[in-house]
């Protein structure tokens, strides 16, 4: 696959979601630099899928069996289905496993209003 911007919607959405796996089990293991590495790819692709006016098909993820790729895809849908996606971090932020503090601080922020412009850049 060549650069973002040469690539399909389809591969972009493959990105996605295994750079959100990565991710998860890079923050699980401490290794925040291969964590941050998948977060800007992450945020790389959103970018694209927004400029492709193709983010809301990050909602196929919203039933992922992985809970990164979920609350991932939640936090950056919140703008185009705000409902479903505080919903889906709901869901995460009631369970006690890894990442349901990452959910409940997504779902506090957005409703201070903290991450508009972050999630609609």
């Amino acid at each position: 696959m060549g650069t973002i911007k040469e690539m399909t919607i389809e591969q972009a959405l493959i990105l996605f979601e295994q750079n959100c796996i990565k991710r998860g089990d890079a923050l699980y293991e401490g290794n925040s630099k291969l964590a941050n590495r998948c977060y800007d790819k992450i945020r790389s692709l959103a970018s694209f899928l927004r400029k492709e006016s193709k983010l809301s098909q990050l909602a196929a993820f919203y039933t992922h069996p992985n809970l990164n790729v979920r609350l991932t895809a939640a936090a950056y849908m919140l703008p185009v289905d705000e409902k479903q996606s505080l919903k889906v971090l709901k869901e995460i932020a009631q369970k006690k496993v890894f990442g349901s503090l990452d959910a409940q601080m997504t779902i506090r922020e957005w409703k201070n209003g903290n991450l508009k412009n972050f999630y609609t850049l």
